[in-house]
C-alpha cells in the first residue's frame, strides 16, 4: 500500500509516467520528438552526413549519441530528436564516403572533404537552421567558451556584425526558393544575397592570396584542388573569430576585403523551381537582365521575373 507522500507524488507525475505498478514507465510514449532541418551550401553540399548533438554541460554531446542524418541531393537535411529535446545544439555536417559541393565557379559537384557546424540556441518543434561557412564562423566563436543559449545569441550576433557589410543573416536559406517564397520579393531578396555571398567565398578561396591556411600559407597556393582551396577559405573565415563577442581586426579586414573584391558575374545558382526540384541557373548576379533570364528560366513568368528582380538587385550587397 502507498503512504500518503507517495501517492501526492504519483499523483503529480501522473501525466508521465506509471506509479505503483511495476513494469516499464509510460513517460516515453508521451514524448513527442523534435527536429533541426535545412540546407546546406558550400554551395549546395549532398550526401553528407549530418549530425544534431545536443549541448550537455557547455559542451557538444560526443558524435555517437548525436541525432543523425544525410543531406540529400538539394542539400536540404532533417534530422529529429526521440526524447523531445529542447535545448541549444550544435549542428555539423561532415564528409562521407559519397559526399559532394557544387562549385559555384564552375557548375560541377567537387568532393566535399571538410566540416561546418551551425548553432541554435534552441530547439522547438521542428527548427531551421542553414549551415553554411557564416553559420561555421559563428560555431568556432561559441565553442571557444562553456556554450549557452545566450553566447550562441551572441555569437550569432558578432558574426552577423562583422559580416554586416555583406548583408550576411545565419537565418536566410542559402537557395533562392521560388517554390515557397516566388511572390515574396523580399525575402527572394534575401536568398539571393546569400547566393551572392556564398560565390564569393568560392571565387575568393580560388582566387585571392588574403585567405591562407593556420601557417599563413594562401588558400589558392598552386597544385591545391578545389576541394582543399574551398576547405582553407571557410576555415580561415571561422579563424577570423577570436571570442564569441569578438573578431581579430586585421584578419576579419582580410577577408572582407577577400571576399568583396569578388566579381560575382558568372555564378551557378541553387534556384528551388514551382515543383520543388533545384535548377541550376548561371547568371551574372550585378546584372538585372542576366538575373530575369535565370529567374524566367527557373520559371517564373517574365512580368513576375521583372517585378521581382527590380527588388532583389537594390538589395543585394
Amino acid at each position: 500500500m502507498m503512504n500518503k507522500a507517495t501517492a501526492i507524488a504519483c499523483a503529480t507525475a501522473l501525466m508521465l509516467a506509471g506509479c505503483g505498478g511495476g513494469g516499464a514507465s509510460s513517460s516515453a510514449a508521451l514524448l513527442t520528438p523534435t527536429s533541426i532541418g535545412g540546407t546546406a551550401a558550400k554551395g549546395i553540399i549532398k550526401q553528407a552526413k549530418v549530425l544534431a548533438c545536443r549541448i550537455v554541460n557547455g559542451a557538444p554531446e560526443p558524435d555517437a549519441s548525436c541525432a543523425s542524418g544525410t543531406t540529400g541531393a538539394d542539400g536540404s537535411y532533417s534530422v529529429s530528436f526521440s526524447d523531445g529535446y529542447t535545448g541549444p545544439a550544435m549542428v555539423k555536417v561532415l564528409a562521407a564516403a559519397a559526399s559532394t559541393m557544387m562549385d559555384e565557379t564552375t557548375g560541377s559537384d567537387i568532393p566535399y572533404i571538410m566540416t561546418m557546424r551551425a548553432v541554435v540556441p534552441a530547439v522547438s518543434g521542428t527548427t531551421t537552421v542553414y549551415v553554411t561557412p557564416f553559420s561555421e564562423m559563428a560555431a568556432s566563436a561559441v565553442s571557444m567558451t562553456t556554450i549557452d543559449a545566450t553566447k550562441i545569441n551572441q555569437a550569432i550576433a558578432a558574426v552577423q556584425s562583422v559580416m554586416a557589410s555583406l548583408g550576411i543573416d545565419l537565418s536566410v536559406m542559402p537557395v533562392i526558393d521560388l517554390k515557397n517564397n516566388g511572390a515574396n520579393s523580399p525575402v527572394l531578396t534575401l536568398q539571393s544575397n546569400m547566393v551572392k555571398q556564398l560565390g564569393r567565398v568560392a571565387l575568393a578561396a580560388k582566387n585571392s592570396s588574403l585567405l591562407t591556411d593556420a601557417n599563413g600559407v594562401p588558400c589558392n597556393t598552386a597544385g591545391t584542388t578545389a576541394s582543399q582551396q574551398m576547405a582553407c577559405a571557410v576555415a580561415a573565415m571561422s579563424r577570423v573569430m577570436t571570442s564569441y563577442l569578438a573578431a581579430d581586426p586585421t584578419k576579419s579586414a582580410a577577408m572582407m576585403t577577400a571576399l568583396s573584391g569578388q566579381n560575382v558575374t558568372n555564378i551557378t545558382m541553387p534556384v528551388m523551381n514551382a515543383n520543388g526540384t533545384i535548377a541550376m541557373q548561371i547568371a551574372d548576379m550585378t546584372s538585372a537582365a542576366s538575373m530575369q533570364t535565370a529567374l524566367q528560366n527557373a520559371g517564373m513568368s517574365v512580368n513576375n521575373a521583372a517585378s521581382a528582380v527590380n527588388v532583389m538587385m537594390g538589395g543585394m550587397h
